[in-house]
């Protein structure tokens, strides 16, 4: 009988080292890495996706070298994988690490026994594998570097040696080199040939940058030959399992930008070469403006399952102050995704019961926001924030477009009096939802009436009676739109802005 179960949202991606993290090596066991899963079941995730790397292996592989490897859990913490960590990281540093190692030896793959039991409740079953991992990349040592990535360091043979940099991304490896294909086809090979999986996902997005800079087409074509030849061991692993093995790619969240990169997820769509599709950001923010109409357009007539990517991160201005994504927020990205044509939410780095969703979510809080990214329905009745954000990925060359900060140049010719802002917010609510405008400024306007505002043509007024940085709009249910609202500020000629954030907001219903 086959165990295959379908594709569906919303869909978890979960770095194991979380488990490791939360888990030291006395907590860690078969009924540990269950009642993970058991969690995520109460909270209705639809699909899970396991991580199986980063530089290293985080389980114990035949044919890479495990997180673990060099690390002595008896040797001090100046030992040489240790030692040029911050004296702050060791501690959980050496956790993870004791924890991980424990679980192998103790003879539980975390993998295995987490897909085992998604099965149990229903959930899909994936593994993913970072395409081009790099934390820590700039240090000359540390737990996290492979041997391989050091030997291709040492050689000159990263992704951009001319430079001389330390940026993170000219330290990736160069996927035109044919060693660097082959390190991770046997490792990708070594899951298809031995797990129970319902599919792979090749996470391009971790980390984006696969190629000398000018180098992104014709590294693109060699990708897609590499993804023909895995696209085959799926095949095979089809005919042992006895079920399909789907094949899942992450890509950048624009069409274009993502072909620039060499990671044309639309063509590998119209190919065949793939069942998941994710267009999704980077890190720096969560994109509450992916074009996922022009994704579903560009994929109409393919096989293929869309997903938009959630971050959980958010931050409206490029460099600028960042915080986590909270329910409503995410609420507010799922609406966009789906209302924009995306099968399923796609969740990345939502950590359960580490660091990202301690402050504002609590289990009450998953358990409801992820049910409700099953469907727009469910979320069409929760409160949700819609915001302003940007594309956090530009190929080499591309102009940045991000709206924020907003200004007035008094230079622009399609806003003369001021500047606008789209948000994007999905189907429009019922009359009853109160929809709130918030917008905040570098500094408080000197008077309450220095800057009028608009909402879709119509004049908002801020509830307070004083000016303060941030301002609060009720916006009557009558005024809201389908799908985006613009907001338009406008001033006078001796007034100067700058606007840090744009936000639309609905009350549940």
């Amino acid at each position: 009988m086959s165990n295959q179960t379908s594709l569906r949202g919303p869909i978890f991606n979960q770095d194991s080292t979380e488990f490791f993290f939360t888990h030291g090596p006395d907590e860690v066991s078969a009924a540990a890495v269950d009642a993970y899963i058991d969690q995520l079941a109460a909270a209705g995730i639809g699909t899970f996706i396991s991580c199986l790397n980063a530089m290293k292996a985080n389980f114990a592989s035949k044919v890479w070298e495990t997180d673990w490897h060099g690390y002595d859990p008896k040797g001090p913490d100046d030992q040489p994988v240790l030692h040029q960590l911050p004296a702050a990281a060791i501690p959980g540093t050496r956790k993870r690490l004791d924890s991980a190692k424990h679980l192998a030896e103790s003879g539980v793959d975390f993998h295995s026994r987490a897909l085992a039991r998604c099965r149990h409740h229903g959930i899909g079953a994936w593994v993913s594998v970072r395409m081009n991992d790099v934390h820590d990349c700039v240090a000359v040592e540390s737990p996290l570097l492979s041997t391989f990535f050091k030997a291709q360091r040492e050689a000159k043979q990263l992704r951009a040696p001319h430079r001389q940099s330390d940026w993170w991304a000219d330290h990736g490896l160069d996927w035109e080199r044919a060693d660097v294909q082959e390190h991770y086809f046997k490792f990708v090979q070594e899951q298809l040939a031995t797990r129970d999986i319902d599919g792979l996902e090749l996470d391009w997005m971790r980390f984006v940058f696969h190629f000398r800079p000018g180098r992104e087409l014709a590294g693109g074509q060699a990708i897609t030959a590499w993804m023909q030849r895995v696209r085959a061991e799926c095949d095979q692993a089809e005919q042992r399992l006895g079920h399909p093995v789907k094949l899942g790619v992450r890509v950048p969240s624009r069409p274009e930008t993502a072909r620039r990169c060499g990671l044309d997820g639309v063509a590998w769509a119209r190919a065949g070469l793939i069942d998941l599709l994710v267009p999704t950001p980077f890190w720096a923010t969560t994109d509450f403006d992916m074009p996922l109409c022009e994704w579903r357009r560009l994929v109409d007539g393919t096989r293929v399952h869309l997903a938009g990517g959630l971050e959980i991160r958010y931050q409206p201005v490029p460099n600028g102050p960042a915080g986590m994504m909270t329910p409503e927020l995410a609420a507010g990205a799922a609406m966009n995704v789906l209302h924009g044509g995306a099968d399923s939410v796609y969740l990345f780095n939502y950590f359960p019961s580490g660091h990202s969703l301690a402050k504002d979510w609590g289990w009450a809080n998953i358990n409801a926001g992820f049910r409700a990214m099953q469907d727009a329905a469910k979320l069409q009745a929760v409160p949700r924030t819609h915001a302003v954000t940007f594309h956090d990925v530009r190929a080499p060359g591309e102009a940045a477009d991000n709206a924020l900060p907003g200004v007035d140049t008094k230079l622009d010719f399609q806003w003369p009096p001021g500047c606008a802002f789209r948000v994007q917010t999905g189907p429009k609510p019922g009359a009853d939802r109160r929809a709130e405008l918030l917008l905040e400024f570098e500094r408080a306007p000197a008077a309450r009436d220095e800057i009028q505002v608009f909402l879709n043509s119509q004049r908002v007024t801020a509830d307070s009676p004083t000016p303060e940085r941030i301002m609060r709009f009720l916006v009557p249910a009558a005024t809201i739109s389908d799908e985006a609202q613009v907001v338009e500020l406008v001033a006078g000629p001796d007034v100067k802005f700058r606007v840090l954030r744009v936000e639309v907001s609905f009350a549940a219903a």
